[in-house]
Formats: C-alpha cells, sequence, structure tokens
C-alpha cells in the first residue's frame, strides 16, 4: 500500500495493524477531529507565525519544521469546534528537535479546563521521532479549543518538527513502541517485606526480558544459552558487572544462602558477592566450565546491615565470558524493608501514637533524604524521645531537631553539618481522613516545620499514565508549613491584621495542595493563611513553642466520589480543610468535573523540620534563615482516622524504598536523671533549683525536660516534681 495512503488510513480507522506499525492509539473507530494534522495538504487550516516550513515527516511524509530564532517564536495554531463541555480530550503528535534544550512544545489553551502543554524531550530522545500525548477537559459551556504547535524563541539554532497532530474524544488506548525500537518500559521493580521462603532476589530466574532491576554494566546482557535466560559478562579492558539492589535490611546474627547456576570460559574466574552497610562484605569465586550450582552462605554479626547490593561480576582482561541463571536468595522472614505491600493495602483502623513507646519502626519510618535546595536534608541522628510537659502533664514527646549555620557540632549528613533536619513519615499509606498532630514548632526562623500527606509516581512509558498528561509526575500532597509569608493569596488578610505580607513569620501558615492529576507540580492551592484563635487574635507559633504551649494541627482530607468514568464526574465532591486547635484556617473545594486540587491517592503521611534553602529574595529560603545553633520540633501525639471515601485510590509509588534509615537507628526512650528538676543535687526540688533554672533562661543549662531550652514547660516540670526526689 502507499504510504501516504497507509497514513490516511491510520487517521479515520485506527485498526491494531496500524497500531503495531504506528504506535497510534487503537481506539476502535475513533476520529480525529484536527483537520490536516499530518499536513498532507500543507499549512491548510492552520494559522502560522514567525518561520514555518514544511519538510519529510515522519516515515518519509510531509511535516511542518519551525525555526525559532533568539527574538521570535515560531507556531502554528488551529481552533477545533463543535467540541463538547465538560467532556475529556486527548492530544497526540510526533515531535522532533535537534536540541533537547529546544524542544517541540504541544499544547492546547482557550477552552480547556486547565490549559495545558507538553514541552520537554530527554537527551536520547534527540534527533528521533517521538510520541507525545496527554489529556484536557473542556470547560462549561465551552465547544471549541486551540491547538498550538510552537517553537519558543532560542538562539541554538534548533530545527523542531512536528506530524502526524490527532484530537480524540475521550481517553485512547497507550501506544507501543515503533517496530524495531525496545518495548517501552514499565515501573521499576522493588523489593517489600518478604515473607520466608521467598526469594529476596528480584527476577532472578531472569523472565522479565528487561532485566529489571538488574542493572546490566559494561557487555553484560541477558542471553538464551543451552535454551534458558542468562545474565552473560564478557570481560574486555573493562569489568563487567551486573548489580542489584534488594532494598532490605537484614537483621543481625541471622544466616542465609545464596544459590546460583553459573559456567565461565575456561581460564576466567568469576565472582558474586554482597556488600552492605559496618564494612559487610561476603564472597563466592567461580571457575567451573559447565552448568554448575554455587553457593554463598553468609551470616551477620552483631548490627542490621543495609544498603545490601549484590553482585555478579567478571573481571577485566579474562579469556571469556561468565553466565548466571536461576540465581536465588531464600528469606528467612526477619528481612525488613520501607514498604510491606508493592500495591498499597487500604488503612482502616485509626493511627494513635503518644511514642510513650518510643518510635515504632512498625508504624513509622525515619527519612534520610534531602530536598529544598541548599541544605544538608534530615538525618536519623536528629530524632529522639525526650520528656516534656502538655498542659501541666508529663509526656514523651519525639524531638526532631533542626541544625542551622551556626552549628558545630558532631552530626552530619550528606557531606555538611548546617542547615540538617529531621523528619518521619508513617510506613503504611492513608488516603482521606482527619489527621491530627499536637506539637510545638521549631521556633527559629529558617527552619520550616511541616506535616504533610505525599505520594509521587514518576510513569514510565509502559504505563497509562504516562500518557494521561504532559509531565509523567504526579504529586500527591497537602501541606502544613511554618512560618512563611503571605505573598501571592494571603495579601487580602495581612491587610486585615495589619501585616506586611512580604514578612516571614510564625503567625503565618502555607496551607498548600496538589492534586497530582496534572503533571504533578503543574497545578496547586497556594494556601497563605493568618493563624488565629475562635476570637481571631493572631497567635505566634515561636512565642507559644518558647513557652512550652502545644497546639493541634489538622488535616481534615475528603477525596469524595466520582460517578465511576475515570474521574470526570463528582456525585459527592472532596475537600480538604486545615484546622489550628479546631479553628477552621483554610478550605479547598474540589471540582464537580475534570481534573481539580484535592487528592485522591493514598499517601503516607510525614512530619519533619527542614530547611527551605533554594533562595528567597534576601532570605537564605521562604523560610527565612537559618541564624541559630539548633532548634526543635516537639510532636505530642499524632492521629490519623481514616475516612475510607469511595473515590480514595491505592496506587504503588515508583521507587518507595529510597533513603530510609535503618531498624537499629530508631530512639526508643529518653535516658533522663533520676531527677532531672534537681538543678543543684542537693536531693530536692525547691526554691533554689527554680532560681538555678530562671538565671539559665533561655539557654540549654536550665534545661530540665531534655529539649535544649529553658522556658515555661521547665518551669512546669519543677513544680510538678517539688519535693524530695525519689531514691
Amino acid at each position: 500500500m502507499d504510504p501516504l495512503a497507509l497514513k490516511k488510513l491510520a487517521r479515520l480507522s485506527l485498526t491494531p495493524l496500524v497500531t503495531a506499525v504506528f504506535g497510534l492509539p487503537a481506539a476502535g473507530a475513533a476520529e480525529d477531529l484536527l483537520n490536516n494534522g499530518s499536513f498532507e495538504d500543507g499549512l491548510t487550516g492552520w494559522t502560522t507565525s514567525g518561520q514555518v516550513e514544511l519538510t519529510n515527516g515522519w516515515e518519509g511524509q510531509q511535516a511542518i519544521k519551525l525555526l525559532p530564532t533568539a527574538s521570535i517564536t515560531a507556531e502554528v495554531s488551529q481552533t477545533i469546534n463543535g467540541l463538547q463541555p465538560r467532556t475529556r480530550y486527548t492530544i497526540a503528535a510526533r515531535v522532533r528537535t535537534d536540541q533537547h534544550l529546544a524542544p517541540p512544545i504541544l499544547g492546547l489553551r482557550n477552552g480547556p479546563q486547565i490549559s495545558k502543554a507538553s514541552g520537554w524531550v530527554a537527551i536520547d530522545e534527540e534527533d528521533r521521532w517521538v510520541e507525545r500525548r496527554f489529556e484536557v477537559f473542556t470547560n462549561d459551556n465551552q465547544t471549541s479549543l486551540d491547538v498550538y504547535l510552537q517553537a519558543w524563541k532560542t538562539d541554538l539554532g534548533a530545527e523542531i518538527l512536528f506530524d502526524a497532530v490527532r484530537v480524540y474524544k475521550g481517553r485512547v488506548e497507550p501506544p507501543t513502541a515503533d517496530p524495531g525500537d525496545p518495548p517501552f518500559t514499565g515501573a521499576p521493580a522493588f523489593s517489600t517485606t518478604p515473607a520466608s521462603g521467598e526469594n529476596i532476589v528480584l527476577n532472578g530466574d531472569l523472565s522479565n526480558e528487561t532485566g529489571d532491576p538488574w542493572q546490566l554494566g559494561i557487555e553484560a546482557s541477558i542471553e538464551t544459552i543451552d535454551g534458558l535466560p542468562a545474565i552473560q559478562l564478557v570481560s574486555t579492558e573493562d569489568t563487567s558487572r551486573a548489580t542489584q539492589v534488594p532494598g532490605l535490611a537484614l537483621p543481625p546474627n541471622r544466616s542465609w544462602t545464596i544459590t546460583a547456576e553459573v559456567k565461565v570460559d575456561p581460564g576466567v574466574i568469576s565472582n558474586i558477592y554482597l556488600t552492605g552497610t559496618n564494612e559487610f562484605f561476603a564472597n563466592v569465586a567461580i571457575s567451573n566450565t559447565d552448568w554448575q550450582t554455587i553457593s554463598l552462605p553468609f551470616t551477620t554479626k552483631d548490627q542490621w546491615i543495609g544498603n545490601v547490593k549484590m553482585t555478579l561480576e567478571n573481571w577485566k582482561n579474562q579469556p571469556g565470558a561468565a553466565w548466571f541463571r536461576n540465581i536465588h536468595w531464600e528469606a528467612n522472614g526477619e528481612e525488613w524493608s520501607p514498604t510491606t505491600d508493592e500495591i498499597p493495602v487500604p488503612q482502616a483502623n485509626i493511627l494513635e501514637d503518644d511514642f510513650t513507646n518510643g518510635l515504632s519502626m512498625e508504624d513509622w519510618l525515619i527519612s534520610t533524604k534531602g530536598w529544598g535546595g541548599d541544605n544538608g536534608g534530615v538525618s536519623p541522628l536528629n530524632v529522639s524521645i525526650v520528656d516534656d510537659i502538655d498542659n501541666g502533664k508529663s509526656i514523651k514527646a519525639l524531638r526532631l531537631q533542626a541544625n542551622g549555620d551556626l552549628y558545630d557540632g558532631d552530626i552530619e549528613h550528606n557531606g555538611r553539618k548546617t542547615r540538617v533536619g529531621s523528619a518521619i513519615a508513617t510506613r503504611q499509606y492513608f488516603a482521606s481522613g482527619r489527621y491530627v498532630v499536637r506539637a510545638k514548632v521549631a521556633p527559629e526562623l529558617g527552619a520550616v516545620t511541616a506535616f504533610w500527606p505525599f505520594h509521587y509516581i514518576d510513569y514510565q512509558k509502559g504505563e497509562a499514565g504516562y500518557w494521561h498528561e504532559p509531565n509523567p509526575r504526579r504529586n500527591t500532597e497537602i501541606d502544613w508549613e511554618f512560618p512563611t509569608d503571605l505573598m501571592g493569596t494571603g495579601e487580602a488578610q495581612a491587610d486585615e491584621y495589619g501585616l506586611d505580607p512580604s514578612n516571614i513569620a510564625f503567625t503565618n501558615a502555607r496551607t498548600n495542595s496538589w492534586g497530582g492529576q496534572f503533571g504533578g507540580e503543574g497545578g496547586e492551592h497556594k494556601g497563605r493563611r493568618v493563624l488565629h484563635d475562635s476570637a481571631g487574635n493572631m497567635i505566634d507559633l515561636a512565642q507559644d513553642s518558647k513557652n512550652g504551649i502545644y497546639h493541634d494541627y489538622t488535616i481534615e482530607w475528603h477525596s469524595g466520589s466520582d460517578l465511576g468514568d475515570d474521574g470526570d464526574t463528582r456525585d459527592e465532591v472532596g475537600c480538604v480543610r486545615w484546622y489550628f486547635d479546631d479553628v477552621l484556617i483554610d478550605e479547598l473545594l474540589d471540582v464537580e468535573f475534570g481534573q481539580g486540587n484535592v487528592p485522591f491517592r493514598g499517601a503516607r503521611f510525614w512530619i519533619g523540620v527542614w530547611f527551605a534553602a533554594s533562595g528567597y529574595g534576601d532570605e537564605v529560603g521562604w523560610g527565612g534563615t537559618p541564624d541559630f545553633d539548633t532548634t526543635a520540633l516537639h510532636i505530642a501525639s499524632v492521629h490519623i482516622e481514616p475516612f475510607m471515601e469511595s473515590r480514595d485510590t491505592w496506587a504503588r509509588e515508583t521507587v518507595p524504598n529510597i533513603e530510609w534509615a535503618m531498624p537499629d537507628t530508631y530512639p526508643t526512650d529518653t535516658e533522663t536523671p533520676p531527677c532531672p528538676s534537681d538543678l543543684n543535687g542537693d536531693g530536692q526540688v525547691e526554691t533554689n533549683d527554680l532560681l538555678a533554672l530562671l538565671a539559665n533562661w533561655g539557654t540549654p543549662d536550665g534545661d530540665v525536660n531534655g529539649d535544649d531550652n529553658t522556658d515555661v514547660s521547665d518551669v512546669l516540670a519543677i513544680i510538678s516534681a517539688w519535693g524530695d526526689c525519689p531514691n
């Protein structure tokens, strides 16, 4: 068949055959609503600006070439009429650029509920025709939308091409890889807590032909040898390796055995070895030239082992290859993973924790990650349990420390001592519900106290979600954050309270929400609110924290429900509400159709103090400049009450196991002297101790409750312990 006729057939019938050949959506008799999207009739139907030319296109047919200059953007556009309001539409196109820094921009505007554009290419996609597509909803009473193809002005001398532009009503099937290209990859495999007897090695039988999650290095490949798939490592002037990181922590004083079928060429000596924290190493050498099952037994010592990596190796400059297959490592059921289930299991039970029994590794994870700019991330060494006083009652509090720019202590993380915070997150995932944190915020500017559900996905091309939005990343996130300014959405409240909206203060809060439905960070609710009590009086969280006063911070999250039409229409509209001591501070309502900013995917719930340090005017970050030594967030209790609403969705995160602390780093209880209120050591708590405390007000020297500060909470502790010390 003539190629031009075949392309016309593709746009009209979209048969499975055409799908296999061109990677177009197999949507039955779906109608392409765009006129001349393959430019077979030149530029008929399109409005142009800047330099636009016709050229050879995808599969040799006609396409358009956009040639931007340093001052002029090149663009073509077309209006599609006769559409239905409040309806999902999909746009797709083939795009190409010779400069990944000058990407083709495929966009929809003037009609969508949310205007969107796809404008990125990976480095390895330069000089290749690649498929781009995403979805929008038409807005209320909107029956048209504009399609635009754009090359933004640049001095890179880029040539940007478009072909096979299509628009369809509804959601269409995802494409497949072009003939001759490798299949699109799916989400990477990861380990979950294994049951006894399970194989810890993922894809140990190599049935997944992509090799995932094996990392295949130089001259490493999966080949069919003697009728079965095997990892082949060919020695050259470089060492050939295949590695896998199981993502598990191994308990102390336990034994395992790894087995594999292995053979090597004559004269080759190969290896299987394991490495991990605390200088852990186990190895077996291989020299047999026929298939044999070899064993690597090993035993851990007195510490947990993390960052475990398995390596198959054929050292450089050896005379041939080594082959490995059927690699097996039987779990004993005591291994620990941050993630218990690949697809999160809905949590219907209330999680209630006052940290009386320490920080449970069954319920909580301690983060070691970093984000937010120029900082050292969050360290488990900053996590502890301390004695404290809440409204006159002795409690155990979770203390999350943050080390500012003046810190010069022993704690170091990610290669630095300053701007190192701390954070925890639930091990399980929760969706709609009531989240209550009772806390004293870290009261120093520059350290951001935050409570937030968080979930992310980086969709891969082999997953349908990759093709639904311009950005393959989706974020689910709802934030309480302090301190902040009020710029953007809080100016009216600032005027009401007589505040400078640009001033960063602990009287202000960020109340953010990302629905995660259109490119993750492409849309959000950016709340900037003044904190106040039920009488409308403004509250200074820093001053209250220094005075030992705890507050309740609540996120009430309703995902709502929809009509089962991929979320197009809600029959119960969801919302997010932020309460401060039961006073409503902010509220976000979802949309009745299409895409809003109320999340619906189950997420881990995070609590932390961290450093926003990516620059913000004259400040280090939007939370201020951390001109202090140490500060701390104190958590008295956490209450999570699931609502289990029908729109709750349980989706796996892409890489949920990275950067969590080991089980043996968890704090259990604080070690306090038998009578911490006896500051002068005379066996009694009385006036002299109170005077000593007052003399050290605001410093660590008069601290009674273990929070490294002398304040009202220490006075209350002394009063409650008044009299003779216990023996």
